[in-house]
């Protein structure tokens, strides 16, 4: 049995969905990795899917077994180039596709059991106005946001941030 042969496409703006539902109607196994985003839409936060890798997708491109060549691949809608150096395609080990739909399946959610802060708690801000400072964590201010206290000018300042913006300080017993 051969080892699949994954290959990086190049798609045109915005226009993944499109190229992965083109490949798909001609018989080509096709992966485009997702990742949930908050977004401020119309003044409400909102939850929405977008491409972990926007602008390219990957492609299990073995031609013996569903017909498909370079030249059907490349001139598919929404596709722009098969990604390589010179003319050799660049491959993809099928090991790094798994990894990348076990992360996908799982989740990439902050809000694990041992990551959730606790009031009190210190917290390093990683996104945002307020990036690499540190903040006492005070309360959950909804599902997706936290109230915290930011010391500024010898005062603590309490700031809701979105739970994606903020990540508990472990200490490790070394």
């Amino acid at each position: 049995m051969t080892s699949p042969n994954w290959l990086l496409l190049q798609v045109k703006a915005r226009q993944e969905m499109r190229a992965l539902e083109n490949l798909e109607r001609q018989q080509a196994q096709c992966y485009c990795p997702k990742i949930q985003v908050e977004k401020l839409r119309r003044g409400k936060r909102i939850q929405v899917e977008e491409a972990l890798f926007p602008g390219y997708l990957f492609i299990n491109a073995q031609t013996q077994q569903n017909g498909l060549t370079y030249t059907s691949i490349r001139s598919s809608r929404g596709v722009s180039k098969i990604v390589g150096f010179g003319t050799e395609p660049v491959t993809i080990s099928e090991a790094l596709i798994d990894q990348l739909k076990l992360r996908e399946n799982t989740g990439l959610t902050w809000a694990e059991a041992d990551d959730l802060p606790q009031a009190g708690d210190k917290i390093n801000i990683t996104e945002g106005l307020f990036k690499g400072l540190q903040a006492l964590y005070s309360h959950a201010d909804g599902q997706q946001r936290a109230m915290v206290l930011i010391s500024l000018l010898h005062q603590q300042i309490p700031t809701s941030l979105a739970n994606t913006q903020i990540q508990k300080i472990t200490y490790s017993a070394e």
